[in-house]
């Protein structure tokens, strides 16, 4: 009969996943223990504390259905995924159906795909025009966010340690592109809030912000992340033609 047991250090962590980049570089230097894992009998399966892209604690669960549903059958896991302040659950794609047998979800959340790079980006035409976007122009960024990428997750300098760029219009100043960049748990720089102007999508203006973006994440910090909606074909062609791969493709959802 297997056993799951908890897991107490990244290294445990790291070395459970088989160094899968999301235990590298989204929870890194964050993990906060305890981890839990359970061998199936054929693949080990790992549940995790991970932040939102804001900040709000919850956890995830690296492995299979058989694990899933072993780890949420056992009391304390099932008493640590919804206790503690956490607020959400990301499962591998396709198993949500094992945790709603098991937990009361609540209807918000979602499918997103977590996607990463160590790589240096291709030289983008246009990168030269990019500029930085300093907080003083908060209110003109939320507001070119909620006209040009309603769905987005980006918030405009609402904590610390944002980068936010953009490309601005060289007769009328005015915004044509945005994106920006903050640290995730791990310390990798992730990216969220790209945007172009409905009217000016097609110019390029969206590669050469990811592509900036990109590139000083991984001259900093050797690394680069990013989390898209997984129906946003447009953005991952983009993405990956910029050399991000997908890591991880989730199912999240909010308790409550």
């Amino acid at each position: 009969m297997s056993v799951v047991r908890p897991l107490t250090t990244l290294d445990e962590l790291v070395t459970a996943v088989g160094g899968h980049p999301v235990a590298v570089l989204d929870v890194g230097a964050g993990f906060v223990a305890p981890a839990y894992a359970v061998d199936d009998g054929h693949d080990l399966t790992v549940a995790f504390h991970r932040r939102s892209d804001h900040g709000v604690p919850g956890s995830a669960v690296l492995g299979t259905a058989t694990g899933l549903a072993m780890l949420l059958d056992d009391p304390t896991v099932r008493a640590w995924v919804t206790g503690g302040g956490n607020r959400h659950l990301s499962v591998p794609r396709g198993l949500v159906g094992v945790v709603e047998q098991r937990l009361d979800l609540g209807r918000r959340g979602g499918e997103w795909d977590w996607l990463w790079t160590r790589d240096l980006p291709p030289v983008v035409a246009g990168e030269e025009r990019v500029v930085g976007v300093d907080p003083s122009h908060r209110r003109e960024a939320e507001d070119f966010l909620t006209r040009h990428s309603p769905r987005t997750h980006g918030e405009p300098f609402a904590r610390p340690g944002q980068l936010w760029v953009g490309v601005r219009d060289e007769a009328s100043g005015r915004l044509v592109a945005l994106g920006g960049s903050e640290p995730c748990a791990a310390g990798t720089p992730t990216l969220a809030g790209i945007a172009v102007d409905i009217a000016r999508r097609g110019e390029g203006w969206g590669a050469a912000v990811t592509a900036h973006l990109t590139r000083r994440a991984v001259v900093g910090t050797g690394a680069c992340a990013l989390g898209m909606f997984a129906d946003n074909d447009v953005a991952r062609r983009l993405y990956e033609r910029l050399g991000f791969r997908t890591g991880m493709q989730w199912t999240s959802r909010w308790f409550g």
